[in-house]
């Protein structure tokens, strides 16, 4: 009996030193994102804040990864292979890019997740079709379709009498801006970003990668008759000296510095981002209000503004140990406006901005870091309600977005085709649409640098076709 009661004893003093998990204990969650979200700096500290906002709103521990917009894909990629899947990440190319995903099981299916969210589940179903593979869903978007235009700068098009439509046609573009060469403007800045091609393709009724045609069956775009005129209308746009000449290493945020600076005349962007260019060239000292180009119209009368559809959304890796609380994260970056605002925009109050009079200031370290504030915000997301926060745009500013709303329903209304293939159809597929994405991309950036002609250029594309067995791919999504 008394080594009974010692063992006993024994137990009970074992379990009092044993940690007890407490129902409220905190949950620790990684995140990744590109560092164009975070508060639009890539100071640390200054990010930091802004997951610290978040982890305060949600009840989480959040692990932040960080990678640079351009290689944001390649990292992700990298911690796939590796089986080191963050529990919420955002993808960026997602019509491209989620079958891929969703065919090595890497997101969790959302459907019931949503369904429990009275904010998610409150947004149009359509934005979650776009996305939807199989009748399932995974991935959350945080904006309206995006669809881009060219930004032409009035002060430029009056000085050197440049005239060009809303909707000029391809030899009225190359003309009109010719008329910059030697003047030190570049007449057209373009980012490295190979899938922005698709603008002119639009205007020749060719579409880079595989799509439906309009007899509903899947075809390889690249190898249909039209692709060869567009391909050399690129490569005009090039040897005319109208594109910049260094594109290939252009990054977003230097492309738009050009045309906020007047540095060069036009770029290609998302029709959302109209007020940017208003306060971004006032803001460098050399304001210009800017043109929107909506398309261009080809010889056949074809044309449409790039249309990328819901092009970044959120995930829930497949692997996620609790994806409630992810469910929380998500639903207040996509839902919650002061949240929204801070993680796409605007940052955190004392960190990022002060407010003088009611209005959001740039603090001197925000400022140093490349921090600029901007209201885009306020047109791209599902919320609709922003006249909470503490803060509001000036006057002005609420002119140029009402004028931005304006330019985002006429860029919906012009926008051309974006399709998305099925995962699961063809297994053939899915394991090769990355490296057919990749290949046609590389082939089409050969021949606008003239490094092979548009014929070589598409023969190498029909070998490369070939050995991946691109003929069975098309007969299996055809089934």
């Amino acid at each position: 009996m008394k080594k009974l009661v010692a063992l006993v004893l024994v137990a009970i003093m074992a379990l009092s030193i044993v940690p007890v998990v407490s129902a409220d204990e905190v949950v620790t969650l990684t995140i990744c994102s590109a560092d164009n979200t975070f508060g639009l700096s890539t100071d640390p500290d200054l990010q930091q804040a802004v997951v610290d906002m978040l982890e305060e709103k949600c009840g989480v521990q959040l692990e932040a990864i960080i990678p640079p917009i351009g290689s944001y894909n390649d990292k992700l990629e990298t911690m796939m292979a590796g089986g080191d899947v963050p529990d919420i990440f955002s993808i960026s190319q997602a019509m491209t890019r989620l079958p891929n995903y969703v065919a090595r099981e890497q997101p969790l299916k959302l459907n019931d997740l949503i369904a429990s969210s009275p904010a998610l589940s409150a947004i149009d179903e359509s934005f979650y079709n776009a996305l939807e593979i199989g009748g399932s869903i995974y991935a959350i978007p945080y904006y309206y379709p995006r669809v881009k235009c060219i930004f032409l700068r009035k002060d430029i098009m009056q000085q050197y009498d440049i005239q060009l439509s809303e909707t000029p046609t391809t030899e009225e573009f190359i003309t009109e801006l010719s008329k910059l060469k030697g003047t030190g403007v570049i007449p057209f800045s373009f980012p490295k970003w190979i899938d922005n091609f698709q603008f002119f393709l639009n205007s020749f009724g060719a579409y880079a990668g595989i799509y439906k045609n309009t007899e509903g069956k899947f075809v390889d775009g690249m190898q249909e008759p039209q692709m060869v005129d567009a391909l050399n209308y690129l490569r005009e746009l090039y040897t005319s000296g109208v594109m910049d000449q260094e594109f290939i290493t252009t990054e977003n945020a230097t492309m738009r510095e050009y045309v906020y600076t007047g540095k060069a005349a036009c770029d290609i962007d998302y029709v959302a981002n109209y007020s940017n260019y208003v306060s971004q060239s006032e803001a460098a000292g050399k304001y210009s209000d800017v043109q929107p180009i909506y398309m261009l119209v080809g010889p056949d009368g074809k044309g449409g503004g790039l249309n990328e559809s819901i092009q970044t959304a959120w995930c829930i890796s497949s692997e996620c140990k609790n994806p409630e609380a992810a469910l929380r994260v998500i639903e207040a970056l996509v839902t919650d406006p002061a949240t929204h605002a801070a993680f796409y925009n605007t940052g955190v109050e004392g960190v990022h901005y002060t407010i003088v009079d009611g209005v959001a200031v740039a603090t001197e370290k925000a400022t140093n870091s490349g921090y600029a504030i901007k209201y885009n915000y306020i047109t791209d997301a599902f919320i609709s309600d922003f006249s909470g926060l503490p803060y509001q745009p000036t006057e002005e500013m609420k002119a140029a977005l009402e004028l931005q709303r304006t330019i985002i329903d006429k860029g919906m209304e012009l926008r051309g085709p974006k399709q998305m293939i099925p995962a699961g159809k063809s297994d053939l597929y899915d394991e090769n649409s990355a490296s057919i994405t990749s290949y046609w991309k590389e082939v089409i950036s050969q021949i606008v640098l003239g490094s092979v002609t548009v014929e070589e250029g598409l023969n190498n594309y029909k070998n490369f076709w070939n050995s991946v067995d691109g003929d069975t791919i098309l007969a299996e999504l055809n089934q």
